[in-house]
């Protein structure tokens, strides 16, 4: 198998995961309280400014929210386990995810492969295989996703908020002020939503696979 048929493969397996995490394991509770947090929730209702906001939603209820330091992703572990090595593999890589900004530095649209700078943890040449995002990103777009790494490869959660890269400076900028406002004591809860809030301001509208 190549790695661009196991990313294929990790993708149809990962979709088809997260709805199962999100029928058993996902409680009411936690998807309103990250809809509070988000500034998605009105009283009880969800308003959407847009479909792709509930993508954004349940990566934050899933990823991000913890119940006594567990997220969703650690209780369906726990819980449900998994079926076969590669949810095994995916579990533990969303369990090793996580969220910063990215450079794109160059893209090879032959190997679907983005070269990206981590912005926030400053680390360079990292190598991200995303067919959608290879096909349309071009060099020195900011985009935050959440990264999940395997042995072989790099992939995203599917979430993505994708900015001009002139605007690199002002979102850092933004981005200090912005995540003190968040209450949470997360770090990760509070560079998620302050990115989302910044997507809404100044973000480039993108389509999920």
């Amino acid at each position: 198998m190549t790695i661009i048929e196991k990313y294929k493969t990790y993708r149809k397996v990962g979709m088809e995961l997260n709805h199962k995490m999100i029928d058993t394991c996902l409680d009411h509770d936690v998807l309103m309280e990250s809809a509070r947090l988000l500034g998605i929730a009105r009283g009880d209702t969800l308003r959407f400014d847009s479909e792709d906001e509930m993508n954004v939603l349940m990566d934050f209820a899933l990823n991000e929210y913890r119940v006594n330091n567990k997220n969703t992703i650690k209780i369906y572990l726990e819980k449900m386990g998994w079926q076969n090595e590669i949810e095994k593999d995916i579990l533990d890589a969303l369990l090793s995810s996580y969220t910063s900004l990215f450079k794109v530095t160059s893209i090879s649209k032959a190997e679907n492969t983005l070269f990206l700078n981590d912005i926030l943890n400053k680390k360079d040449n990292i190598k991200l295989i995303d067919i959608a995002l290879s096909k349309t990103a071009i060099p020195g777009l900011l985009l935050f996703i959440r990264l999940l790494p395997f042995r072989d490869f790099n992939m995203t959660s599917g979430m993505c908020f994708v900015f001009s890269g002139d605007l690199e400076g002002y979102l850092l900028r933004r981005y200090k002020k912005l995540r003190k406002k968040v209450k949470s004591d997360s770090d990760s809860i509070k560079r998620f939503i302050s990115f989302f809030r910044l997507s809404k301001t100044d973000g480039i509208e993108v389509r999920y696979e």
